[in-house]
């Protein structure tokens, strides 16, 4: 196994809570890589978000992008509600049906709205994948937007070809048909369970983009072999 790959893989074992994004103009392998990983980590009991703010491509339809691709950062903030504490006693939350109630018992007074300090924490992010992003300056624009999610968390890039200069960890691999192939072999070294039909489809789409149909010199033996895997779990 490749020295960053390893890296990779390790840190990805370590992580619980993963960004993936792309680059601001992706492939159709970009993107089908970003689901397929995004799947596989939430299948692992990972909170896993893949994030890119433009328009997927209507040949990506199938795979329903939008359930997975999500426009903004918001959802990797903690929201914090802030009261002094001088005028509560207990703190408790309900969950009833789809709604979260949290319940403050008031201590010798009474609180109204006007007694809450609503704001947005930190992000929650410790590792952050970005498939096929060179640069910084490459990185999907809601990912851009707020630095200090690169400088806090680990920065892991992957690239078939180009050197990259984004992460602490990037992993090029010249001779792989594209980041789908990569993230299958990242996905089998972590847990090979994660791989269902829905993992399986994404990563074969991408392959399948990338190798113009198993038809340019991108084809190679380990290819077939990855897209026979991948049939096999459903694809």
């Amino acid at each position: 196994m490749d020295e960053q790959q390893s890296q990779l893989v390790n840190k990805l074992k370590e992580s619980k809570n993963v960004l993936v994004t792309v680059s601001k103009d992706p492939s159709v392998d970009q993107l089908a890589a970003a689901i397929g990983l995004t799947v596989a980590l939430n299948r692992m009991d990972k909170h896993a978000t893949a994030v890119y703010s433009g328009t997927t491509p209507s040949t990506i339809e199938f795979l329903r992008p939008e359930a997975t691709l999500e426009k903004t950062t918001d959802s990797l903030r903690d929201f914090i509600i802030a009261l002094d504490k001088s005028k509560a006693d207990k703190l408790r939350y309900k969950v009833e049906d789809q709604v979260v109630r949290i319940f403050i018992t008031p201590y010798h007074t009474a609180i109204s709205e006007d007694d809450l300090d609503f704001s947005q924490g930190d992000f929650n992010v410790d590792l952050v994948v970005a498939l096929g992003v060179k640069t910084q300056q490459d990185i999907d624009e809601a990912v851009q937007a707020h630095g200090r999610i690169l400088h806090d968390a680990v920065v892991a890039s992957l690239s078939t070809g180009e050197a990259l200069e984004l992460g602490s960890i990037n992993w090029v691999q010249s001779d792989a048909s594209s980041l789908s192939e990569m993230i299958l072999a990242v996905i089998d070294q972590i847990d090979h369970s994660a791989l269902d039909g829905q993992v399986a489809t994404a990563l074969l789409t991408g392959i399948v983009a990338m190798t113009d149909r198993f038809s340019n010199d991108r084809t190679t033996p380990r290819t077939m072999s990855a897209s026979a895997s991948l049939m096999a779990a459903g694809a």
